[in-house]
């Protein structure tokens, strides 16, 4: 089960894992999502919180219909591996 919340006022994405907050903040610039910085506990490195953070924000822009910035190196290299996603950056 997803617990992604889009936390409005500290322009972030929120998901709990294992007791432990994992987020993706981000910055609206017009009609483009700016994915800035994913964050993940070192206690939960290595155990695919990543990976589910970063499904769950990509799902949830997918069902908004809105396009996508990324600057965080994290989430660039999870789209490399995972080419469905690619649709959703503006060009």
């Amino acid at each position: 089960m997803c617990n992604l919340v889009d936390n409005t006022v500290e322009h972030r994405f929120e998901m709990l894992q294992n007791g432990q907050k994992t987020f993706v903040d981000y910055a609206n610039k017009g009609d483009v999502l700016v994915l800035l910085h994913a964050e993940v506990p070192v206690s939960l490195r290595g155990q695919g919180a990543g990976s589910r953070l970063a499904r769950a924000v990509l799902d949830d822009v997918r069902s908004k219909k809105v396009k996508l910035s990324i600057k965080c190196d994290f989430l660039l290299r999870f789209i490399a591996k995972h080419p469905e996603y690619k649709d959703l950056i503006s060009s």
